[in-house]
């Protein structure tokens, strides 16, 4: 039943009228979804006499209507896709509801446009080559394969910053995927490390070579066999016989995962190698595929700003504390691409802690930094994080055995780190920079204190005098039935809330943006203090404007000092 049946009358009403010269109802061809359907009058040459379907779906015009061509158009015209529709680019217009009939004749006036340019092969190549990442990933979408042999999909983990060509290890995956690594690091363990199952261990290989990015690259000129690849990869390399000595010289196992991949800028083309399977067959088969890019590169920058990630793929930073301001500060600067992160945290991962932390379940009774640090190796391509099941002052102990990092972050939230760490600085952390933050009850602020350079901070710690918003009540803290347990209430969105500002204010000094001692403050307005606790006093007014919700504030260290 349509949804908008008036609008459907009206385009039905008005089609019907310009009789069997223009449109044909095809009342055989409907159905729930397509609620009506008729046969337009011949199109262009390009068409080779073919007549095109205009389809009105149930739920026209929020969906504008669709055209439908012959499925043989795709790959032959731009712009068809598999299943043969017309992507014509029209979006729904809210007046399309009471006046569907434009809504119609913008569809089909873009058909019209699209046929006229269709007599341009010059067009029809650049349209090919503009969108010629979607083209390939249909083109393999439709190749057959033997079934022994099928790959619906190689994941490469390829260091695209090289330019000459790389050999590199490849497996069969179970789900029939087949992931391929240029790395030193055996495949299989790369993929058990990011929890991809393998099926029966047979290795393979891929031979990865890149195709300058002002090549054209359309269904015209794309590599049909085995010959014609190989005349391709000894051109771009320079050596005859590129691709038939590397696949001659190997004894592939049998059914060994084997494939060809080309990288053009963010775009990426591949083949399977199939053997012959015939004794007259002289040489292998080509299988087009579809290749998915697992690199760190793209998949932390999608190549956007790549000189940036290389950046921070340099940078080393410890972090203590991997609780619920930890944790999402360390995925964060996961993410961003710091090259190497220390987590330092003695604790265990207990059921109280699943409301507001990043680890779940799986994790009870298993060490917070562990638990975390696997996870993380686990999701993000080439993230390097070690774990140390320890106390920050004990890790402190150790620093002149390791390299000393380029940030430290305690994120503890505990006194007596932030001491340590201070008293620390000078002699044993070799004036290493040192980031402390925490956050104050109900997440009515966070902060995240700065030191570098010969700036010290107190062994007073006045963090509740001269940085804290807000002096709270005793009776804030949530008491448990132990020695000396309790917690501060907030909530798991506070805690991402706050870890995003403190990782902002981290990514900037690693990139070099703040090198000055300060004080960073995200703090929420007046009102919610009082609404939190009625109780709590002010050490100086939060600076949040009436109607705004909070701001981040930026004080210099001798400034805040100054209220020691």
């Amino acid at each position: 039943m349509p949804m908008f049946s008036a609008a459907i009358s009206t385009v039905t009403a008005w089609l019907d009228g310009l009789g069997p010269g223009a449109a044909i109802r095809c009342q055989d061809k409907e159905s729930e979804q397509r609620c009506r359907v008729w046969r337009l009058a011949e199109g262009a040459p390009v068409l080779g006499g073919a007549a095109p379907l205009l389809v009105l779906q149930h739920d026209f015009p929020l969906t504008p209507a669709r055209i439908e061509l012959d499925r043989k158009f795709c790959l032959q015209l731009p712009h068809i896709e598999v299943d043969g529709h017309f992507c014509h680019g029209v979006e729904f217009d809210p007046a399309d509801v009471a006046t569907p009939v434009p809504a119609v004749g913008r569809v089909l006036s873009r058909f019209s446009e699209f046929l006229d340019r269709c007599a341009d092969p010059g067009w029809i190549e650049a349209e090919f080559s503009r969108e010629r990442q979607d083209y390939w990933i249909r083109y393999a979408a439709s190749a057959k394969a033997p079934k022994s042999y099928r790959t619906v999909e190689l994941l490469l983990d390829a260091d695209v910053k090289i330019d000459e060509s790389q050999e590199a290890a490849a497996l069969s995956l179970l789900d029939g995927r087949a992931f391929a690594t240029t790395s030193t690091t055996e495949p299989e363990r790369v993929a058990k490390a990011r929890a991809w199952s393998l099926g029966g261990i047979v290795r393979g290989g891929a031979l990865v070579m890149k195709l300058p990015t002002a090549e054209r690259w359309t269904p015209s000129v794309w590599p049909r066999s085995f010959h014609d690849l190989d005349e391709l990869l000894s051109q771009l390399s320079g050596s005859e016989g590129k691709l038939k000595n590397w696949y001659r010289e190997r004894r592939w196992p049998n059914k060994a995962s084997v494939f060809v991949v080309l990288l053009q800028g963010p775009a990426v083309y591949g083949w399977r190698i199939v053997p012959s399977q015939a004794a007259r067959q002289v040489e292998p088969a080509l299988v087009p595929i579809d290749v998915t890019r697992v690199d760190r590169q793209w998949s932390l920058s999608r190549d956007h700003r790549a000189e940036g990630l290389a950046h921070l793929a340099a940078k080393k930073v410890v972090v203590f504390g991997s609780g619920s301001l930890g944790a999402p500060l360390i995925e964060l600067l996961a993410r961003a691409g710091v090259g190497t992160i220390e987590v330092v945290d003695p604790q265990t991962f207990e059921p109280e802690n699943i409301s507001r932390h990043v680890l779940g379940a799986p994790h009870i009774g298993l060490g917070k930094a562990t638990s975390l640090c696997a996870r993380l190796r686990q999701s993000i391509p080439g993230a390097q994080l070690d774990a140390f099941g320890e106390k920050a002052m004990q890790w402190c102990t150790k620093a002149d055995q390791r390299k000393l990092p380029d940030l430290i972050v305690d994120c503890t939230g505990e006194r007596s780190v932030r001491i340590g760490t201070s008293l620390l600085r000078e002699h044993v952390l070799k004036d290493a920079p040192v980031m402390m933050a925490w956050m104050e009850p109900f997440g009515a602020a966070a902060h995240a204190v700065f030191i570098s350079g010969s700036d010290v901070w107190p062994a007073s710690d006045p963090a509740d005098t001269a940085v804290n918003v807000a002096t709270w009540p005793d009776d804030v803290q949530v008491d448990l039935p132990g020695c000396g347990q309790g917690f501060h209430p907030y909530g798991v969105a506070d805690a991402w809330a706050a870890a995003g500002m403190v990782s902002e204010r981290v990514l900037k000094v690693l990139n070099g943006e703040h090198v000055s001692s300060g004080v960073w403050s995200m703090i929420r307005h007046e009102s919610y203090f009082k609404s939190m606790s009625p109780s709590a006093t002010f050490n100086r007014p939060p600076p949040v404007p009436v109607g705004v919700d909070s701001v981040i504030e930026h004080r210099p260290l001798a400034e805040v000092l100054q209220r020691a």
